[in-house]
């Protein structure tokens, strides 16, 4: 990453975000010359991030806690083996990391920047050494976790992108009660063929890549995906403003739909009276509903097997309908009603964004994916 991080201390993250562009202009001839997406490409990549808590300044000594706590699993620990991570401050805002990967010889540059409670994760990069180096490191990171949208948010985004259209997709199918597993892979997409794919075969939507016009050329090419990563690939010359304008737009729509979707506002409260009677106030619900088939009678087995039996979660029923559930790695509980075959997650005292985001992923990525993602919350009194 040709970026030195101590010329961006003090700049809004306009200015970051466009020294991030001008590493993937291109003249109008190179753009044209250039007649197919991907190829070893440096694309601008940019990771969304909720944090709920962690501190700049504290990575290296997150990495070492982990190298030697007998918590640690193997995997975590030979990735630490094989990797050194060094942190930068920059300023309040601002942290430049780089991972260097001794075996490989290279060394992989990234730029963190706060915002708003989130974090953005800026870098230019190899796509397959991100995938290696700070994807891991996400991963490991405590109270850090990359957004989530569901299919239907994800769509509604690229909707809104002015001057924009679909150009390519990649779309999934998966159920727990049918055969079929189907992923299907569009480049050069043309109008309608999301649509049509979701209607022939339930498959939604979890990347969508888009070709933004300036007057009247197709001169940005990204895409976003449901997993909190965006990327641009080409931004003609002259279209750095739009582009940095379209990226702060996305980032923006990202953290209100992920608010909107996980952010437990309303945390229950229980107050116990004298007379031995309790009140309840607080209340904070995300329902998983409408999948494709009606009836689900196995649904608490389903999803012990599927989900639930891992090493993530402890869970236990509470008579026929309800799950408790503690979320290990983030330390939360949570409660699982069952409304056969909906799916709707309780809030608890202690829980966060950060396990119920979790939770629906799981859902929506390796369980069903035909589930619609819907939060309600309010404030009430029970007795």
């Amino acid at each position: 990453m040709e970026i030195d991080p101590t010329s961006l201390q003090g700049h809004d993250k306009e200015d970051i975000i466009g020294a991030f562009v001008e590493h993937v202009v291109k003249t109008e001839e190179e753009a044209e010359e250039k007649e197919t997406r991907g190829g070893k490409t440096t694309d601008l990549k940019l990771y969304l991030l909720d944090n709920q808590g962690f501190e700049f300044g504290t990575v290296d000594a997150t990495i070492e806690r982990l190298a030697t706590s007998e918590d640690t699993d193997r995997n975590t620990k030979n990735w630490i083996a094989d990797h050194v991570v060094d942190e930068q401050s920059i300023d309040d805002d601002l942290s430049f990391i780089q991972i260097s990967t001794p075996d490989a010889g290279r060394t992989d540059d990234f730029l963190i920047v706060r915002s708003n409670g989130y974090f953005w994760i800026l870098t230019t990069e190899r796509k397959e050494w991100c995938k290696k180096t700070v994807e891991k490191l996400i991963q490991y990171l405590p109270d850090v976790e990359r957004l989530y949208l569901s299919s239907d948010d994800l769509e509604d985004i690229v909707e809104g992108l002015q001057d924009a259209y679909v150009s390519g997709f990649t779309a999934k199918y998966h159920a727990p009660y049918r055969k079929r597993d189907a992923t299907l892979v569009f480049h050069g997409a043309e109008e309608d063929d999301l649509d049509k794919a979701e209607e022939a075969f339930d498959a939604t939507p979890s990347r969508i890549e888009w070709d933004q016009t300036n007057s009247p050329a197709a001169a940005i090419q990204g895409a976003n995906s449901n997993d909190g990563h965006l990327s641009v690939e080409n931004v003609r010359e002259g279209s750095e403003a739009k582009a940095v304008n379209t990226i702060l737009g996305l980032t923006e729509d990202y953290q209100e739909r992920d608010r909107a979707n996980y952010e437990v506002e309303q945390k229950p409260t229980r107050t116990v009276f004298d007379d031995g009677s309790q009140a309840v106030d607080g209340h904070t619900a995300i329902e998983l509903t409408d999948p494709d088939r009606d009836d689900a009678p196995n649904l608490a087995a389903e999803l012990q097997e599927d989900i639930l039996s891992g090493l993530q979660y402890n869970a236990g029923m509470w008579g026929d309908d309800t799950l408790f559930v503690h979320d290990k790695e983030h330390e939360e509980v949570f409660e699982i009603a069952l409304e056969p075959p909906n799916i709707v997650l309780y809030a608890r005292e202690n829980t966060t964004a950060l396990s119920l985001r979790s939770f629906c992923q799981e859902v929506l990525d390796e369980f069903d994916s035909t589930y619609s993602l819907e939060k309600k919350q309010n404030m009430l009194v029970g007795q």
